[in-house]
């Protein structure tokens, strides 16, 4: 089963969208950081671009940050019904 980062990467090829963009975010000391993610993503519809970012809850692990973003943004595209839950 392919990551959520994956899936995101190749429904934006899918789509001939740029690539989505991850930024971290990092908060806490050094022995209790919290990383947070934010995922960017250019959804080209009908000649109109519109830009959507999604921010993910802080999480002890980097990955686990990521992933909460992308998962949220998969989440929004699905709603807005330019996905399915199968995509």
């Amino acid at each position: 089963m392919a990551s959520s980062k994956s899936r995101l990467y190749e429904i934006c090829a899918a789509k001939h969208w740029h690539p989505p963009s991850f930024e971290c975010c990092e908060d806490g000391p050094g022995h209790k950081k919290l990383y947070a993610f934010k995922v960017t993503i250019e959804v080209q519809l009908e000649g109109s671009t519109t830009i959507l970012e999604c921010h993910g809850a802080p999480k002890s692990k980097k990955k686990m940050a990521e992933q909460h973003a992308t998962e949220g943004a998969l989440w929004y595209l699905m709603h807005l019904g330019i996905i399915n839950g199968h995509n």
